[in-house]
């Protein structure tokens, strides 16, 4: 399937299909406002570089929000990006 035939439920499966990427996105939901360092810590397997790259793929699927505070970037998860993927779930569970 290429990129641009992609639905918002397959952006957001997509996105989460990876265990760090589901780590990270957790955590924010737990502690808002954690930095990109605070963020590498917890995944000690990987590089910081690493970090950075699945944060990407969780903004561009909606799933956080990052805001600069001076050098430091703050991550944000936004729950309502979950919508298209529970309307999904609620459709195929009945």
């Amino acid at each position: 399937m290429a990129k641009d035939d992609r639905t918002p439920v397959d952006e957001l499966l997509a996105a989460l299909a990876d265990p760090t990427r589901r780590m990270l996105f957790e955590a924010v939901l737990r502690e808002p406002g954690l930095t990109t360092s605070q963020l590498a810590a917890r995944a000690k397997s990987m590089s910081r570089w690493g970090v950075i790259k699945h944060l990407a793929v969780l903004r561009d699927a909606g799933l956080i929000q990052t805001m600069a505070t001076g050098r430091l970037r703050r991550h944000y998860a936004e729950r309502a990006a979950l919508a298209p993927l529970r309307e999904w779930l609620d459709l195929v569970s009945r």
